[in-house]
């Protein structure tokens, strides 16, 4: 709103007080229509405003029509997700003394999948983010208590899923193989519980006012429900939005808004741009906002599929409210399984790597100590066996111990009432 401050030297008074007469006298001005507009889109995110985000769009192609402002629907969406950035204003700071509410965090799949929240799953596509998700809810269907080593909370709830990224064709026999629809004729299919609907390529339902208005009509028939949405990409796709532009999180933001009111989980798929970034907030394809819209990422990527083609393990890494979680684990026809500690396979790479530097001599005594089974080597027994010179053996033990492939200890030799250097393999 324009008012005079006094602050301001005389002459840019005067010019201030021009500005405001300009607007009594030309009240209609596209300037002062456009200055209303704002207010009013401001408004809608004020805690006492009684408008729904359903209504938001009504209300404001109400409010256009009005002042005599043409604008399309698209603007009109523009201006709010403008507002909503406005409404949002600055961080506030926690200060001493003060008492800040914590309450715990809630999860659906602990550690990975936050319950009546946003989740945002993200790969390369094939690497399997959709099967995951369907395999999670089967086996969380089934009674199961836990998935891929983590502990499921609480019930399986209702699942609806929007799957505008594939035809029923493939959608169908994917949640037959995992016991989530029955087969009835050679090409028919039924969805059975806990899946409550699906929507795919052939029926699409996409992040639009109307798309919007459905899911919140179906949130409000399925409190608590699981939402799967695949994918992201296409769910925007009619709103004509880049995925560079930070306006790519407003529909997820709209989005969220329709189904907390009913405390339902979202997942969210999303296809990555990036392979080799260490971070799943970096990982994803397009602007970042998309990522700082959510409470929890979740992101997967080929563990070793780079250096050898057969490797199909798949590395899963969390980022979000909770400590981050890694899982290493492979897709088989039966569903997913565990491959092993992600630590465990890191400490076996490095190691590989290091055996790699040893020369010819340091890799034919380590081979020789790992043939020993546990049992302590010592030099003299290295040179004898390896025909290599003497002193020359306890040097090259000593290096391998040093580089952290073998055990030294020091022992007492009754035959010279003196002391041995014995070796032997050290446990990765």
């Amino acid at each position: 709103m324009k008012h005079l401050d006094y602050d301001l030297p005389p002459e840019d008074q005067a010019k201030t007080l021009k500005l405001l007469h300009k607007d009594v006298l030309v009240p209609d001005s596209i300037e002062s229509k456009l200055d209303t507009l704002e207010i009013e889109v401001f408004k809608l995110f004020q805690p006492e405003c009684k408008i729904k985000p359903l209504d938001r769009i009504i209300h404001m192609r109400d409010f256009c029509q009005k002042k005599g402002l043409k604008l399309t629907d698209s603007e009109i969406r523009q201006k709010i997700w403008q507002g909503r950035r406005l409404s949002e204003g600055a961080v506030e700071m926690y200060e001493c003394n003060q008492i800040i509410d914590c309450p715990e965090e809630t999860w659906a799949w602990e550690g990975i999948i936050m319950s009546a929240d946003a989740n945002l799953l993200i790969s390369l596509p094939k690497c399997g983010k959709t099967t995951l998700i369907i395999d999670l809810i089967a086996t969380w269907s089934r009674g199961n208590d836990e998935f891929l080593g983590q502990k499921l909370i609480g019930k399986c709830p209702p699942v609806i899923i929007v799957g505008t990224d594939m035809t029923t064709s493939r959608w169908m026999p994917l949640l037959h193989r995992f016991g989530l629809a029955e087969k009835v004729a050679a090409t028919k299919y039924k969805p059975i519980e806990p899946i409550v609907g699906v929507f795919a390529a052939n029926n699409p339902l996409h992040l639009t006012q109307e798309g919007l208005e459905r899911i919140a009509e179906i949130a409000r028939n399925n409190k608590g429900a699981l939402f799967l949405f695949d994918s992201f990409a296409k769910l925007v796709a009619p709103l004509g939005l880049k995925e560079s532009s930070e306006d790519i999180a407003h529909p997820l933001a709209d989005l969220q808004e329709v189904l907390a009111p009913y405390q339902c989980t979202s997942i969210i798929i999303h296809h990555s741009g990036k392979t080799k970034e260490d971070s799943p907030v970096l990982a994803s394809r397009g602007s970042t906002a998309l990522t700082a819209a959510v409470s929890q990422i979740i992101s997967l990527s080929w563990f070793k599929r780079e250096e050898d083609r057969q490797d199909k393990r798949i590395l899963m890494r969390t980022m979000g409210r909770a400590e981050d979680i890694q899982l290493l684990m492979s897709q088989e026809t039966s569903g997913w399984m565990l491959e092993g500690s992600v630590a465990e396979e890191l400490k076996k790479e490095e190691f590989n790597k290091k055996l790699e530097k040893l020369t010819d001599n340091q890799a034919e005594v380590f081979e020789y100590v790992q043939s020993a089974n546990g049992r302590e080597v010592t030099a003299t027994e290295i040179q004898n066996e390896l025909n290599i010179v003497t002193r020359s053996g306890v040097r090259i033990l000593q290096a391998l111990a040093k580089k952290g492939f073998l055990i030294q200890n020091k022992s007492s030799n009754p035959e010279s009432r003196g002391s041995v250097l014995t070796f032997k393999i050290k446990p990765l």
